[in-house]
């Protein structure tokens, strides 16, 4: 990938598609440390509902020097879409079977995890639950030094700033308690997502309360990971 098609997705990164995820994914496996790449294929891979989205997210998040900047950048509108997503993958602990199976496609177990601009919460609860530890940016320095991150250091799009609001640490602290002014369909697909089976289920209940009209829809998912539970 030559500069102008780097700088091209770096501006508009609603617009990664397929054929740039093949060539972000290759610049990753060649330069693991080069934080922008992975960023931009996780962009890449929500934009074209991957599977592999929700599994890239948090090793993004690993690189990613201010992850607000990341939660941005993930929140934006998405442009680019494919008619075929890709096949399901094993994404939680859970014996393989055709029942499974059949119950972890209804619950979307495995889909791309959408936050809206309004879910920092549900974010760093994601981030939070999988006890991410940020990359060592002294071994970062020592052992990749290459033309791409020379381009980088020398044109820098995000500025590194301390930001407590992603702290996996702080947020597991309150993690076992969620506010109902917190509790989010997409942060019940985040306990699901991770196997915590318990915490959707409270999650869901929370739901119902709080969208009556829903509730019907939300006693089925209820129901669905007690099946899962039981398998």
């Amino acid at each position: 990938m030559n500069k102008e098609k780097l700088i091209s997705l770096i501006s508009n990164p609603n617009l990664i598609d397929k054929e740039d995820n093949l060539v972000l994914n290759d610049i990753t496996q060649q330069y693991p440390y080069f934080s922008i790449s992975h960023i931009l294929l996780s962009k890449g891979l929500l934009n074209t509902e991957s599977v592999r989205y929700n599994r890239k997210l948090k090793k993004a998040a690993l690189h990613s020097i201010d992850r607000t900047q990341l939660f941005k950048l993930i929140t934006q509108n998405t442009v680019v879409k494919v008619e075929n997503k890709e096949s399901q993958i094993d994404i939680i602990n859970l014996e393989d079977s055709p029942v499974n199976q059949e119950i972890e496609d209804k619950l979307n177990i495995g889909t791309p995890l959408e936050f809206n601009e309004n879910e920092e919460h549900s974010f760093s609860q994601w981030l939070a639950l999988t006890k991410l530890k940020k990359i060592d940016r002294d071994e970062e320095k020592k052992e990749e030094i290459d033309l791409i991150d020379n381009f980088i250091e020398s044109n820098p799009i995000i500025k590194a700033e301390k930001n407590k609001f992603f702290s996996p640490n702080e947020t597991a602290k309150t993690s076992l308690i969620e506010k109902d002014e917190l509790v989010t369909e997409t942060l019940a697909r985040v306990y699901l997502e991770q196997g915590h089976l318990d915490k959707a289920i409270e999650a869901y209940k929370k739901l119902s309360l709080k969208y009556p009209k829903k509730s019907s829809l939300f006693a089925e998912q209820i129901k669905l990971i007690e099946d899962l539970k039981k398998k």
